[in-house]
C-alpha cells in the first residue's frame, strides 16, 4: 500500500464513523455520506453508465440514474421527479434489455430475492427510494454486486425499474413492488 495514501484512511475512518455515530437522520443520509466519502477517496470514476427514466403506464414519474464504478463499487446516484411525498418506491436493475419487456430482477448468480445487504440476492436488488418530499427526489447508494465494467454483473444493456410499491425484500421473486412507474435503459457514459 502506498504510505502516503495512509493517513488519508484514518481519515476516511474517522469521517465514516463520524457519520454513523453522528445521527445520520436517515439510511439515505448514511448512504449520501458513505458514497461521498468513496467519490472522494478515489476520485475519478473507471467507467460510467448512465440511464434516462421515463413515465410507464400512464405515470408522470421521471428521471436519471447513474452508475459509476470505483474499483470493487459502482456508486449508484438517480434523480426522480413526480414522486409523491413521504412514500417508498422499489428500485431494481432488471434483466430485460428494453422497456417494453424489462424481464426479472437482474441474477446472474441464481440466487433468491433478498435484501440488498445480504448475500442471497439478485444483483439489481437496491434499497427503496424514500420521498420526502414534492420536488426531486436524490438517491445515493455503494453497490458491491454490480459491474459497469465488462462481466457479468455488469449493469451495461439492462434497465432500471422505479416501481410503485416498496420493495419487502422478502416475496419471491420480486419483492412485491408492484407495477413500474419508470423505466431506463442503462448505457454507457
Amino acid at each position: 500500500m502506498n504510505r502516503r495514501r495512509l493517513p488519508a484512511l484514518g481519515t476516511l475512518a474517522a469521517a465514516v464513523a463520524a457519520a454513523v455515530t453522528g445521527g445520520c437522520s436517515s439510511y439515505q443520509s448514511y448512504q449520501e455520506s458513505r458514497v461521498t466519502l468513496t467519490e472522494q477517496w478515489f476520485g475519478a470514476p473507471q467507467a460510467v453508465a448512465l440511464a434516462r427514466l421515463a413515465p410507464v403506464g400512464g405515470s408522470r414519474v421521471e428521471g436519471s440514474v447513474g452508475f459509476y464504478q470505483y474499483g470493487a463499487f459502482v456508486v449508484v446516484r438517480a434523480n426522480f421527479l413526480g414522486l409523491a411525498a413521504n412514500r417508498d418506491y422499489g428500485l431494481h436493475v432488471h434483466e430485460g434489455r428494453n422497456c417494453a419487456d424489462i424481464g426479472g430482477h437482474f441474477n446472474p448468480r441464481g440466487t433468491p430475492h433478498g435484501r440488498f445487504d445480504q448475500d442471497a440476492r439478485h444483483a439489481g436488488d437496491l434499497p427503496n427510494v424514500r420521498a420526502e418530499g414534492e420536488a426531486s427526489t436524490m438517491y445515493a447508494f455503494q453497490a458491491g454486486a454490480l459491474t459497469v465494467t465488462e462481466g457479468r454483473n455488469s449493469v451495461i444493456g439492462r434497465t432500471i425499474v422505479l416501481s410503485r410499491d416498496p420493495d419487502d425484500y422478502r416475496t419471491q421473486p420480486d419483492g412485491a413492488s408492484g407495477p413500474p412507474l419508470a423505466c431506463g435503459f442503462i448505457r454507457p457514459g
